[in-house]
C-alpha cells in the first residue's frame, strides 16, 4: 500500500512514527500524524490548514510536542504499529484520492482529508486553534476534484472532431439527459438512505459521490448541454414501459434508482470518451463507486429486514448433554430471545450437527432466527439462517459462496477499522465487543463503552453489543446507545434462565418503545 503514498505523505508518516515513540507510545495514533503535518510547514497539507487559520503555535501548545526528525528516533528502531483509528485515517485518505481517479497517489492533503473525517481528538483539537474546519473540508473536497480535471490531456489523443454542427447536437443531447438521469437517480437513492434506513456512514458516501458526480458534470460544456436540450421532442419521453408507473414499495424505488444511475454513467463514460478522456475515466471510478454502494445498501435494507426488531441475542454451547442445549434454548426463546447462536468448540463434525439440527427444529417452531458460529459449511447443511463469524474465521465473500446470498452473516468486530471493513465486505450484521470481561471467553484486550457508542453513530446496520453483559451492567450498554445486546452466560448460566432472559428483553423492550 505504501507504494500508492508521495514522497511527502511518507515523510508525513516517518515524523508520525518518531513523534509517537517519543511519547512512549505503543502505536502511531492519527494525533502523531496530524503534528507531522505541521512539521513540514511546505507540505500542501500544512499550506492548506495555514491558509484556513490555523494557530500552529496554539496546536504544539495543545500537543506538548516540539519538531523531530526521523534521523534522531526512528531510523534506529523497529517501526512502531498503527492503531486501529490511524488505519481508519489511511483508508479515508485512500478512499479521497481514489474518488477521482484509481492511480491517483496518496497525497499529504489526502491525509488530511482522512483526518478530518474521523470524529475524535485530532477535530476537537484543530478546533480550538482557529482553524475552520468547514470550509478547509469543503476545499479539500473542490481541489482533489479540480486537480484530475485540469490535468493536461497525453498529447497522442486527438482533439474532438464531429462532423458538423448537428452531430455536437447530438452528442451535447445524449451527456445532458444520461447526466441528468445520474443526478436524479442519486437524490433518489440518497433519499432512501438517508430517511428510510437513517443510516449515517452510507448517507455520507452517497452525498460523496452526488458531488463528485457534479464536479465532474461541471467538466462538461454546459452551454452545448443545455443549447442541446429539446424535451419537447425527444421521442423517449413518450415511450413508456408497461411497468415504468408501477413501484411495488419503496424497496423498489430504491432498486431501480441505483440500476438507472449506474446506466446513465456508463453512458457518460462511452459518450464523455469524445470529449475528454479523463472525465470519461471520472465517470467511470463513479460508476464502480455506485457498484459498492448499491450492494452495501441492499444488504443493509435485506438485514433489517431479518433482523428488524431483533434486540435479544443468546450464545449457547459447551453444555453437558444435548438434553441440557434443547432445554436452555427452551427456556431462552420463551423468555424472549429472538436470535440464537450455536457455538460449539472442539466437538466432532457429526455432533455439532446433531445439536445444530435441534436447535433449529427450536427456533423454526419459534419463528426465531439460528445462526451457527463459525462454520457456513455445516450451517448450509442444517439450513441455518446464518453463519457468524470471527477476525480468523474465512472471509464474509467465501462465506457466502457456500452458504448463499440470502443467509444472514454476521462478524465480530473489536474496533472502529474491522467495524468499517466488515460493512465494507458486506456483512449482515455486526458483533461490537467485548464490552466487559465474559465468563464464557477470555480477551486480551476489551472495545468497551467507547467502541459500542462510536458503532452506535457509525452505522445502522444491526450492531449486538456482545461481552460480559448481565441484568446488572445492562443499563450502562444502553446509554452509550446500543440498542440490541449478545448475552451467553447471563442466560445459560442463570439458575431461571426464562425469567433472565426475560428481564433483558424487558429492558430492551422499554428502550424501543421510548
Amino acid at each position: 500500500m505504501l507504494e500508492s503514498f508521495t514522497a511527502g505523505a511518507l515523510r508525513a508518516l516517518d515524523r508520525a512514527r518518531a513523534r509517537a515513540r517519543m511519547r512512549g507510545s505503543p502505536a502511531v495514533e492519527p494525533i502523531d500524524l496530524l503534528a507531522a503535518l505541521v512539521d513540514e510547514p511546505e507540505s500542501r497539507a500544512a499550506l492548506l490548514m495555514f491558509e484556513h487559520g490555523l494557530n500552529a503555535e496554539r496546536l504544539f501548545q495543545a500537543l506538548e510536542a516540539t519538531s523531530v526528525t526521523t534521523d534522531e528516533t526512528d531510523q534506529e528502531h523497529e517501526p512502531l504499529p498503527q492503531s486501529a483509528s490511524l488505519r481508519a485515517v489511511l483508508g479515508d485518505a485512500t478512499l479521497q484520492a481514489r474518488s477521482v481517479s484509481r492511480s491517483q497517489n496518496i497525497g499529504t492533503e489526502h491525509l488530511l482529508a482522512g483526518l478530518l473525517r474521523s470524529p475524535g481528538p485530532v477535530v476537537e483539537l484543530l478546533a480550538g486553534t482557529g482553524l475552520a474546519l468547514g470550509a478547509l473540508r469543503d476545499r479539500l473536497n473542490q481541489a482533489s476534484t479540480s486537480e484530475v480535471a485540469s490535468l493536461p490531456m497525453p498529447s497522442d489523443i486527438p482533439p474532438l472532431e464531429l462532423a458538423g454542427p448537428s452531430e455536437a447536437v447530438d452528442l451535447g443531447r445524449i451527456l445532458d439527459a444520461s447526466a441528468n438521469r445520474a443526478s436524479e437517480g442519486l437524490r433518489v437513492v440518497e433519499d432512501y438512505v438517508r430517511f428510510a434506513l437513517d443510516d449515517p456512514m452510507l448517507t455520507r458516501r452517497l452525498k460523496d459521490v452526488r458531488h463528485r458526480l457534479s464536479d465532474s458534470i461541471r467538466g462538461l460544456d454546459a452551454e452545448l448541454l443545455i443549447g442541446s436540450r429539446d424535451t419537447r421532442e425527444d421521442v423517449g419521453t413518450h415511450i413508456m414501459a408497461h411497468n415504468e408507473h408501477v413501484r411495488e414499495n419503496p424497496r423498489a424505488v430504491l432498486t431501480a434508482n441505483f440500476k438507472r444511475v449506474a446506466e446513465a454513467l456508463r453512458s457518460l463514460e462511452e459518450y464523455s470518451k469524445l470529449v475528454d478522456v479523463w472525465l470519461a475515466a471520472r465517470f467511470e471510478v463513479l460508476r464502480y463507486d455506485i457498484y459498492t454502494l448499491e450492494k452495501l445498501t441492499l444488504t443493509a435494507v435485506a438485514a433489517h429486514r431479518a433482523l428488524g426488531d431483533a434486540r435479544l441475542y443468546v450464545l449457547v454451547g459447551a453444555l453437558p448433554t444435548l438434553g441440557d442445549l434443547t432445554w436452555i434454548v427452551g427456556e431462552a426463546l420463551a423468555g424472549g430471545a429472538q436470535v440464537i447462536q450455536l457455538r460449539e468448540k472442539g466437538l466432532p463434525d457429526r455432533e455439532v450437527l446433531q445439536h445444530a439440527r435441534e436447535v433449529r427444529n427450536l427456533t423454526a417452531k419459534a419463528r426465531a432466527r439460528f445462526i451457527l458460529n463459525d462454520r457456513p459449511d455445516l450451517a448450509r447443511l442444517v439450513n441455518a439462517d446464518g453463519v457468524h463469524l470471527g477476525q480468523d474465521d474465512v472471509t464474509v465473500r467465501d462465506a457466502r459462496r457456500i452458504i448463499g446470498a440470502a443467509a444472514l452473516i454476521g462478524v465480530s468486530t473489536h474496533d472502529r477499522s474491522q467495524l468499517d471493513t466488515a460493512i465494507l465486505e458486506g456483512a449482515s450484521y455486526l458483533g461490537v465487543g467485548p464490552v466487559f470481561p465474559s465468563e464464557t471467553k477470555e480477551f486480551d484486550d476489551f472495545a468497551g463503552l467507547e467502541f459500542v457508542h462510536e458503532a452506535a453513530h457509525a452505522s445502522t446496520l444491526p450492531c449486538f453489543a456482545v461481552g460480559g453483559i448481565t441484568e446488572e451492567n445492562v443499563d450502562e450498554v444502553l446509554q452509550a446507545g446500543a440498542r440490541r445486546i449478545a448475552v451467553s452466560s447471563a442466560v445459560i448460566r442463570a439458575d431461571r434462565p426464562r425469567a433472565a432472559a426475560a428481564a433483558l428483553r424487558e429492558k430492551l423492550d422499554a428502550l424501543w418503545q421510548s
